[in-house]
């Protein structure tokens, strides 16, 4: 995204989510920004629409072989109370495939940020988070595009708890498209 501020424009990386979440052109926002500086190198300035998602994104660029591309990707991919319950239970299996990234990397952020992230930001619940994994991974057997899949679980009510309802439901939302 780029955005003017007194008359300048920056360009500010931002994940899939942040930007799905921005307001129309023209719109005053606040961002959390993350200025980044290597020599040699043009810096970066990584944005977020919120103070927690930039102490999570700072969290993953303390462990070595995350840089900020894939803190990015992570962030685009799950919401952060979902992030923050998978690593405080120590779930890698239920980040793997979703989050792009193998199971020795997913094993080894859980390790290094389980003790950084107090169990105070712990937000979702695994449970769900297990069975939408099985959902995505029914949805795409029946030809869905992971997009629309996401976007789908995204619109079940956290309420509805049963599979075979959570299922319905995706299938109602994929079917209204």
């Amino acid at each position: 995204m780029v955005v003017e501020a007194t008359g300048v424009g920056y360009k500010i990386f931002v994940s899939q989510r942040a930007y799905e979440e921005l307001p129309q052109n023209g719109t005053n926002i606040k961002v959390f920004c993350y200025h980044r500086i290597k020599q040699e190198e043009i810096p970066e300035l990584y944005g977020f629409l919120s103070e927690k998602e930039l102490e999570i994104f700072e969290l993953l660029l303390t462990i070595n072989g995350v840089g900020p591309k894939s803190a990015l990707n992570i962030l685009s991919a799950v919401k952060i109370d979902n992030f923050l319950a998978v690593v405080n239970q120590g779930r890698a299996d239920l980040i793997t495939d979703s989050w792009g990234i193998g199971k020795k990397k997913a094993e080894k952020i859980i390790m290094e940020l389980k003790d950084k992230i107090k169990k105070s930001h712990l937000g979702a619940d695994t449970v769900l988070l297990e069975i939408d994994n099985d959902l995505k991974i029914a949805l795409k057997n029946l030809g869905y595009k992971q997009k629309e899949i996401e976007d789908a679980l995204e619109q079940i009510p956290e309420k509805i708890k049963k599979t075979e309802e959570r299922l319905k439901e995706a299938l109602k939302f994929l079917n209204q498209r």
